[in-house]
């Protein structure tokens, strides 16, 4: 498996993986701090939230490649074959708008931030890279719903029923 691939299929899992575990290092941190050496760390605390809510934005793009996002399916149950498969599209690219738009509205909150120069209480991090994740987030999330919609229009015409979100689950092949 080329590296490319590799990224493609498996970068949301690593990243999310990755920053629950430094989450986890930060929170045991503080107990241990404020438990064991009646000393708790200020900065502990803080790097956890902010870690947690990085996290929450990439499992969200994870959710989106997977097709794993809470959806109102009872329209779409009713539809058969092409029907159904247009639907899932048509799904897709509302919900690519939204993504643009809120990709633009953290843009702008980022610059602004930025302009401020605002830092967090604890730790001194400019809070423009904290709030990074929301365009980076959305961004993610927009360049997963490309590679759906792409797949699934590839596929419009496969005679299969299903809109083959089994395969899809496991490898977007665009």
């Amino acid at each position: 498996m080329n590296l490319l691939k590799r990224i493609d299929d498996k970068f949301e899992e690593y990243l999310a993986a990755t920053l629950l575990s430094f989450m986890t290092v930060f929170i045991f941190f503080q107990v241990v701090s404020r438990f064991v050496f009646d000393m708790p760390l200020a900065w502990s605390e803080e790097a956890a939230r902010f870690v947690f809510v990085w996290t929450i934005y990439i499992s969200a793009a994870l959710a989106v490649k997977k097709r794993e996002h809470i959806s109102v399916e009872v329209g779409i149950m009713f539809l058969k074959g092409k029907a159904k498969k247009i639907a899932h599209v048509f799904a897709d690219v509302i919900f690519l708008v939204f993504t643009i738009f809120l990709l633009k509205d953290g843009l702008y909150l980022v610059e602004h931030l930025g302009a401020n120069r605002q830092l967090s209480p604890a730790i001194g991090l400019p809070m423009n890279f904290v709030y990074m994740i929301i365009p980076l987030g959305y961004g993610l999330m927009m360049l997963r719903l490309i590679q759906r919609i792409i797949f699934d229009v590839r596929h419009l015409n496969d005679p299969t029923e299903e809109n083959d979100t089994d395969q899809q689950k496991t490898s977007l092949k665009v």
